[in-house]
């Protein structure tokens, strides 16, 4: 990658300053919450993964129905695997998403220095347990155990803090790395400081990462209208599939309203993430070597 565009920085920095006015006019709560996850990450967030079969189709040679459906199937047991693991051990498939959620959203730096990348990845998921841990591990307490989702939050805003203090000193110490990385990352505190968590969630994975994800993509990858129509069509079934997850969910009445919806977000956004990460990163290298 040879740079990231201005106006990413640009209008991620008006998406929160945006968002953060809206929040104290309004005040928003729980359901009102969720009422926003749900579409921004299904409109917003989706389609920067929707991405992911041109983005094969670009580093390996699909031919033919048999090829796609190889692909299908792999993609899809994956993440169907992921979900069933995460049912059976909650507490561990916890711990191990938001590690590689870490992993994966320190690429939205993959231009600058290791160092300033990692304090990134640890950002956008420690950030908010060190403002807000209680908030945090009440949302974690709907995907685990309550002592793992206490344990969990705990070492996450211990995280953060860590990742804060090694930013601020690198920064004040090495002015090369005073960049727009730098400015990111400080948006990102102060959202995370200022939203309640499941906000802050957004705007950052669907204003920040998907947005840079996406135009990375759009611009390496060729047939770009074939791939649109591809990546619509894959967002379309992806959410249909959330929508009968959730209805199952519903049937079975083991869960409330705000449960469901978390697990079908944050759940589904991990079972997709594995095998989402494993073709990003072959991308971004390919993109690398060109």
């Amino acid at each position: 990658m040879t740079g990231t565009p201005l106006w990413q920085t640009w209008f991620f920095a008006c998406s929160v300053l945006t968002i953060i006015g809206a929040s104290f006019l309004f005040q928003p709560d729980m359901t009102t919450q969720l009422l926003m996850l749900v579409p921004a990450v299904a409109i917003l967030g989706l389609p920067h993964g929707a991405f992911d079969l041109p983005i094969a189709k670009s580093l390996w040679p699909l031919s033919g129905w048999r090829g796609h459906a190889r692909f299908a199937l792999l993609y899809i047991g994956l993440a169907f695997l992921l979900i069933c693991i995460w049912i059976l051990f909650p507490g561990p498939a916890l711990f191990a998403f938001l590690i590689y959620s870490a992993v994966h959203f320190s690429g939205d730096w993959e231009d600058t220095s290791g160092a300033i990348r990692w304090t990134g990845g640890i950002a956008t998921v420690g950030a908010p347990a060190l403002f807000q841990r209680e908030e945090v591990a009440t949302i974690f307490a709907h995907l685990a155990p309550e002592p793992t989702a206490n344990f969990v939050a705990l070492l996450l805003a211990l995280s953060g803090t860590g990742a804060l203090a090694f930013a601020v000193a690198l920064v004040a110490c090495q002015p090369s790395l005073r960049t727009r990385a730098a400015v990111e990352q400080g948006i990102i505190w102060i959202a995370a400081a200022c939203l309640a968590p499941l906000v802050y969630f957004i705007v950052y994975f669907c204003t920040l990462h998907s947005v840079r994800h996406f135009t990375d993509a759009i611009s390496f990858i060729e047939h770009k209208r074939q791939a649109m129509r591809v990546a619509v069509v894959l967002s379309i079934v992806t959410i249909s599939a959330s929508f009968m997850g959730f209805a199952i969910m519903q049937k079975l009445g083991a869960d409330d309203l705000e449960k469901s919806v978390l697990k079908i977000v944050f759940i589904g956004l991990a079972a997709l993430t594995v095998p989402h990460m494993i073709l990003v990163d072959r991308f971004q290298q390919q993109v690398k070597d060109r």
